[in-house]
């Protein structure tokens, strides 16, 4: 018996906001060192246009009950740009795939009319946060746009909590090899 279809994501369109929105071409900024050491007395932000994915909570974005001031993303990239190194081989990406490589999550090729995308990787390594009063602008103009859908939402939300909640120990028990 086959399995039944099971929708990744959907198309939506307005500024409303919710965790596993795709935001595509979405400018992230990146202040010059200068900065840091007050060199600069007019600084001027370099911006780069990032496919990114929204992690804050859907319960933190609620028009008109907003608990967040900024929205927390990571970068997206098509597995097609990964061409050298280990998320390259057949191996490594079956292992992202089976959520054994914690700083990535997979995300399933979507085929939604005029929104067809490559499987595409979620990247923990990395992390922006935007001005939520941007972020809805930018949303309401990006239309249509993917937003991952319940239960692979959560299993999003879930990976990025393994990722960060990881303990490394000074000493580990030895191997019983």
């Amino acid at each position: 018996m086959a399995a039944r279809p099971y929708p990744w994501y959907e198309a939506v369109s307005g500024d409303d906001l919710e965790q596993g929105d795709v935001l595509e071409a979405c400018p992230v900024f990146q202040p010059p060192e200068e900065l840091a050491t007050g060199e600069s007395l007019s600084p001027i932000f370099d911006f780069e246009d990032r496919d990114i994915i929204v992690m804050t909570q859907t319960c933190d974005l609620v028009a008109g009950r907003e608990k967040v001031g900024t929205v927390v993303f990571c970068p997206v990239w098509l597995l097609a740009v990964y061409t050298k190194g280990y998320l390259a081989t057949s191996k490594g990406r079956e292992e992202i795939r089976r959520g054994n490589v914690p700083a990535y999550h997979m995300l399933a090729a979507c085929e939604l009319a005029g929104l067809e995308r490559g499987v595409r990787v979620v990247d923990f390594r990395q992390l922006f946060s935007l001005p939520l009063g941007f972020v809805r602008k930018r949303a309401d103009l990006t239309a249509p746009r993917l937003r991952l859908l319940p239960p692979y939402r959560e299993h999003l939300a879930q990976a990025f909590a393994r990722y960060f909640m990881r303990i490394g120990l000074p000493v580990d028990i030895p191997s019983f090899r």
